[in-house]
């Protein structure tokens, strides 16, 4: 009598599946610390204050370019710093934002906070799997970094292509996807949130974010292939090694066995 016996899992299809996990993460993660990356500089004065300059943000506010400076340095202090409450006075000595003003702003320092700490978990775990890899492992490695590297900068193209004739649509999708509870919309004739970032401060950042990102992401196609092809030539001159060593160990096993 024949007996059914029940389907397993062969060594060889297990370890393709870990692989296959490994190589989504490190595609996921290598576009999580690239757009990390490229938001950290945006966050600086450098990047803010002429932003804020060219956006018009003092004139609508009805205060000099140095208080408008100033409120957004405080801003993105509390945003990236803390403690977060958001509660400061602005030039009249009231407060500065209201609290459904304050509400978003929280929102928006947790999601910025949870998306740095994904990108810098993601950097470590990337650079320890690199690390302790070798041989084909690390060559398939740096050739799923070179492909996250090419998807973000074609990624970014398309959206920038987009951008320029529905880049207020993009702006409220990003909106509704991340701050569902829609406390994101104000009154731009009452509220200083945005008075200090209007509309056309959000399409520069967008703009100068973007193109920080496509340049990231270029250097991590052309990082990646470099390190791939260099991994897998190291991989090439070990087997040819181990090639040479097995050769002469017959060689001198035979000759040890000859009369």
């Amino acid at each position: 009598m024949a007996i059914a016996q029940s389907p397993t899992t062969s060594p060889d299809t297990r370890v393709v599946s870990v692989g296959r996990g490994v190589r989504s993460g490190i595609f996921v993660g290598t576009i999580l610390v690239i757009i990390a990356h490229a938001v950290l500089p945006r966050l600086t004065p450098v990047f803010i204050h002429p932003a804020l300059d060219a956006s018009g943000a003092a004139a609508r506010l009805g205060v000099p370019a140095a208080q408008a400076h100033a409120m957004s340095d405080r801003s993105v202090e509390e945003l990236v710093l803390g403690p977060g409450s958001f509660a400061f006075a602005g030039p009249d000595g009231t407060p500065f934002y209201d609290p459904s003003e304050r509400d978003h702003l929280r929102d928006a320092r947790l999601l910025l906070w949870l998306f740095l700490g994904a990108g810098a978990l993601s950097l470590a775990l990337i650079s320890v799997a690199l690390a302790r890899s070798g041989g084909a492992a690390q060559v398939s490695m740096w050739r799923t970094i070179s492909r996250a590297g090419a998807t973000t900068a074609i990624t970014v193209v398309v959206l920038g292509v987009v951008s320029l004739v529905a880049f207020g649509t993009l702006f409220t999708l990003f909106h509704q996807v991340f701050f569902p509870a829609g406390n994101w919309a104000f009154d731009a004739t009452t509220q200083r949130l945005v008075q200090l970032y209007p509309f056309s401060f959000w399409q520069i950042a967008a703009g100068a974010l973007g193109a920080l990102v496509f340049s990231l992401a270029v250097l991590a196609w052309l990082l990646g292939r470099f390190m791939a092809g260099r991994a897998s030539a190291d991989r090439g001159r070990e087997m040819d090694g181990a090639g040479s060593e097995g050769t002469s160990d017959g060689t001198a096993g035979a000759a040890s066995g000859a009369p």
